[in-house]
């Protein structure tokens, strides 16, 4: 019966020890100084609030590593609800939004804001095993959050 109640006690001690080692990432305050890690390709899933429709892909390229960051988002495959409500301009052929930004600034709380007009995007970093930038956006009326992973 010791045996048994040692090895569970032992079992327990390892489970806990994996879940641990798994921390979750960590929120970062974006800066001057870490602001080179935000370059590159990032990658993964734009959900909508404005309407009840599946996640699409979407990509983030950031071109450099001074303020204003400049860059490009790729909303791929809108779906058509999204769709009829977008301006025909802001939809090309394909259900795919291609947007250009030159005016990404570092807000007071360590996030990374972009604009245009009445269109806004908000991204925090997030730091762990693997760096990923969790936010929300406003699109011609249509809101909703993107869930994206460094490549």
């Amino acid at each position: 019966m010791k045996k048994k109640i040692g090895l569970v006690g032992m079992g327990l001690l390892f489970v806990s020890m994996v879940l641990l080692s798994c921390a979750p990432a960590q929120k970062t305050v974006v800066t001057n100084n870490n602001l080179s890690t935000l370059r590159g390709s990032w990658e993964g899933w734009t959900s909508f609030s404005t309407a009840q429709v599946r996640p699409v892909l979407t990509k983030l390229e950031i071109y450099n590593t001074t303020i204003p960051l400049v860059g490009l988002i790729t909303v791929y495959n809108i779906p058509q609800e999204i769709a009829n409500v977008m301006p025909a301009a802001a939809l090309p052929v394909g259900n795919n939004v291609t947007i250009n930004f030159r005016n990404g600034k570092i807000t007071d709380q360590g996030t990374i804001i972009g604009q245009s007009g009445e269109n806004f995007l908000e991204l925090t970093l997030y730091a762990g095993e693997k760096m990923s930038m969790k936010g929300w956006f406003y699109y011609y009326g249509i809101r909703g959050t993107m869930d994206l992973t460094k490549k």
